[in-house]
């Protein structure tokens, strides 16, 4: 794997807004976007969401960019098969630096280039 400056950074799942295809971010984002995607994978109400994507954020789950170099603070998807794939964006924000989820969607197939994967958290904490 190619060798990439990828911060570590807690993962947020703000409340957000949708406002149209491909336009929005957060919770009510995905859940507007791909209410019946999402049912198919047992999320029936917008907050049974938040526990569908902590279900793909898990130790060893592979980071993709889709630019070949990691310059700046471009988006990342995180993949876990076989439930689809969320896209981040790192910021920095109020409390610190961490990536925001902007959406998640059913396509499972990695696109991109592998920058890591999620490691495993400290168990000194």
């Amino acid at each position: 794997m190619p060798k990439f400056d990828l911060r570590g950074g807690e993962i947020f799942l703000r409340v957000g807004i949708h406002k149209g295809i491909n336009k929005g971010f957060g919770v009510r984002h995905v859940w507007e976007a791909h209410k019946a995607d999402l049912a198919k994978y047992g999320c029936h109400t917008i907050d049974d969401v938040a526990t569908h994507i902590a279900k793909m954020v898990v130790p060893g789950a592979p980071i993709y960019c889709e630019f070949k170099e990691m310059r700046g603070d471009h988006r990342v998807a995180v993949l876990k098969n076989p439930t689809g794939s969320l896209i981040l964006e790192p910021r920095n924000e109020r409390r610190g630096f961490g990536y925001y989820v902007v959406t998640w969607y059913p396509k499972r197939r990695a696109e991109g280039t592998l920058v890591g994967t999620i490691a495993k958290p400290d168990s000194r904490q």
